[in-house]
């Protein structure tokens, strides 16, 4: 029999991570949450209880789900995303449209939000496989073996997935993002109002997980994946937070 404040102790700590994890994966807050929630709903809680390491055990199922519900192909293209934010020159923000509409306080998150949304959907563009090596091991910090053993694959199959992910991140982002060399075409401010007129990017429903820091207040980024680790990681709202906890335990209802 599971005790349920020991599990809820477990699953309380570890759901910064998961979500974190969720959405870099799927680079959306809904589908993020929608992962999270089955994978706790799904879970064996003796199991949870009786693990050397719970929170690996969490990420674990929770990066296996995923890959399974994601399928073998990536959720867009390279060309989709230069399609949908590079089709046109860059533009100067309008303060005065939406969601701004005169509140400059709105700006710095919208610029963190295109951001994040951005990178993620970078990831995105790769097969779900490959995408979860780069994530687990070059952002989550498992090495190769740990990773390969997190995903229930070999480890040589795990280092293919890897180093085909590096290589295309390498080859789309070096020569296009701005906060990888400031020359580069490719930069957030001027970018911002196309992302808004696609809905690409909106208001995050919180800013909690929003830095005091500026989005470009750092160096350039050379390293792909220490760019990827500057992102301050999503979070659920309080409410879907506790909600999540509650579907570890039994409870199904997580507000959207």
């Amino acid at each position: 029999m599971s005790n349920p404040t020991e599990l809820a102790t477990l699953v309380r700590a570890a759901i910064p991570r998961l979500y974190a994890f969720a959405y870099v994966m799927c680079g959306a807050r809904d589908e993020a949450l929608v992962h999270v929630r089955e994978s706790l709903r799904t879970l064996d809680r003796d199991a949870l209880l009786a693990a050397e390491r719970p929170n690996d055990y969490l990420l674990g199922k929770l990066a296996r789900g995923i890959e399974e519900a994601l399928g073998r192909k990536a959720d867009h293209s390279f060309v989709i995303l230069d399609n949908l934010l590079r089709s046109e020159e860059t533009q100067p923000i309008d303060a005065e449209k939406p969601p701004i509409e005169g509140d400059l306080s709105r700006l710095p998150v919208l610029l963190w939000e295109l951001k994040r949304t951005c990178l993620a959907s970078v990831l995105g563009a790769l097969p779900p496989g490959v995408r979860v090596s780069f994530v687990v091991t070059d952002l989550f910090g498992f090495p190769p073996g740990a990773a390969a053993e997190l995903l229930g694959i070999k480890e040589s199959a795990f280092r293919v997935r890897l180093t085909r992910a590096r290589r295309r991140l390498e080859d789309y982002l070096a020569p296009r993002c701005g906060h990888i060399d400031r020359h580069n075409p490719c930069y957030c401010e001027g970018r911002l109002n196309l992302a808004l007129e696609t809905d690409f990017v909106r208001l995050p429903p919180h800013t909690a997980d929003v830095p005091a820091a500026a989005y470009n207040d750092e160096p350039e980024h050379r390293d792909i994946a220490e760019l990827y680790r500057t992102l301050p990681p999503v979070q659920p709202s309080p409410e879907q937070y506790e909600a999540l906890v509650g579907v570890a335990l039994g409870d199904d209802g997580v507000p959207t």
